[in-house]
């Protein structure tokens, strides 16, 4: 085994688990970009694999997260959990930042507005999550950071665990709660 292969093979075995048991906001959510960790899919790529396994565009399926998000942010400013001011801005951000669209929105909230049941929603996603696992899976084994047996293990160990859908848990990105711990959550 080459001197970094065992590495390779804890990272790719750690997003295994990050997808799996919903503790890793920023690997199954956001962050991403250039110069990421190994197995880090970024909020875009989750939504446009989403969208593929929906069926609609990319377009339809972020309009539908930023709707929610907006929707979630008019219910907070009714109930006074916050300002206009604050809606204002996380109106704005929320339309700027996907990231922070998808952790304000809610998944029956986005399902409604794409057009689909919420449990079809779901599903995409956790499809979604087992396609871009099993890329990252692939480009490890590709690259020669772990063996086609461990690769193999890996895609079994991925086809017997039930991903998230939409939501980790339903509590926005990882382990925080609502808004998962991005300042963005309105106390539900």
């Amino acid at each position: 085994m080459k001197k970094g292969s065992m590495f390779a093979l804890a990272a790719v075995t750690a997003v295994v688990a990050l997808f799996t048991v919903g503790v890793g906001g920023a690997a199954a959510h956001g962050g991403g970009g250039k110069g990421g960790r190994f197995g880090q899919v970024g909020t875009s790529a989750l939504v446009n694999a989403a969208a593929s396994e929906l069926g609609v565009t990319s377009a339809k399926l972020k309009s539908a997260i930023v709707d929610a998000a907006v929707a979630q942010i008019d219910d907070a400013v009714a109930d006074e959990d916050i300002t206009a001011a604050e809606a204002a801005d996380l109106k704005d951000e929320a339309q700027d930042n996907l990231n922070v669209a998808y952790s304000l929105s809610r998944a029956s909230v986005v399902a409604s507005k794409a057009g689909v049941t919420t449990t079809k929603l779901n599903d995409a996603f956790r499809a979604a999550r087992k396609a871009l696992i099993t890329k990252k899976i692939d480009a490890a084994l590709a690259a020669g950071d772990i063996t086609a047996d461990q690769a193999a293990d890996l895609k079994d160990q991925l086809a017997s665990t039930t991903l998230p859908g939409y939501k980790q848990g339903g509590l926005g990105l990882g382990l925080a709660g609502p808004g998962g711990g991005h300042g963005h959550g309105f106390g539900r």
